[in-house]
């Protein structure tokens, strides 16, 4: 699934590119140090050219936009937000101030159970974790095969890989969610467990019932 053009937070340097390359306006970010906002959009190049002279000091000295306390960030208006960094930075209390209708975990464990429910309450859709950042677990499988090769893997084939299997399976835990009226991650956990059953089912480490 294509994010639509709109106003995009995006926490990681990937996925600000990214959302740029796509038309969305990247209206925020935020490091270590702080965060930087600007309604209008920012200039992603620029934010990236500024982090690799200033390292995370770059959001208090690139000059545009409104300086944040790490944080902040969270809460601005946007469609959709990316925690990309730390784990345990949207709790039940910051769930509440979110604006953005969909959420996507760049980062491992960003959200925890209790604001997972907060959000689906307020009809807020998340992509867990394990679902949106496992381009590098598909990455590592080729990488895996190429041990045996004397041909090195195609990059562009690796990530044409990924971008399938992410949003084939991002589409096949929200239509799960939404069928057993429960959040992203509780359905992505039961279709996670379904899999390996079968897998082991298939490899006979465990008898049929």
């Amino acid at each position: 699934m294509r994010p639509r053009p709109g106003r995009a937070l995006g926490g990681g340097g990937g996925a600000a590119r990214r959302f740029a390359e796509l038309g969305a306006s990247v209206v925020a970010v935020s490091t270590a140090r702080g965060a930087l906002y600007d309604p209008s959009g920012l200039d992603v190049d620029d934010l990236l050219a500024a982090r690799a002279e200033h390292g995370d000091h770059f959001v208090t000295r690139h000059g545009r936009g409104t300086t944040f306390a790490p944080g902040a960030e969270l809460g601005v208006d946007c469609d959709v937000l990316v925690p990309a960094a730390l784990q345990d930075v949207i709790d039940h209390t910051t769930a509440h101030e979110i604006k953005a209708r969909l959420v996507v975990e760049g980062a491992n464990l960003p959200t925890s159970p209790a604001a997972q429910g907060v959000l689906a309450q307020r009809g807020i859709t998340v992509i867990p974790d394990f679902v949106a950042n496992a381009g590098g677990v598909v990455a590592a499988a080729f990488a895996m095969d190429a041990r045996c090769s004397g041909f090195r893997p195609d990059p562009a084939a690796i990530f044409e890989t990924i971008s399938d299997r992410l949003r084939a399976n991002t589409v096949t835990v929200l239509d799960e969610a939404e069928r057993q009226d429960v959040t992203p991650h509780a359905a992505g956990r039961g279709l996670a467990e379904q899999r390996v059953r079968t897998a082991m089912h298939s490899k006979g480490r465990i008898p049929r019932n």
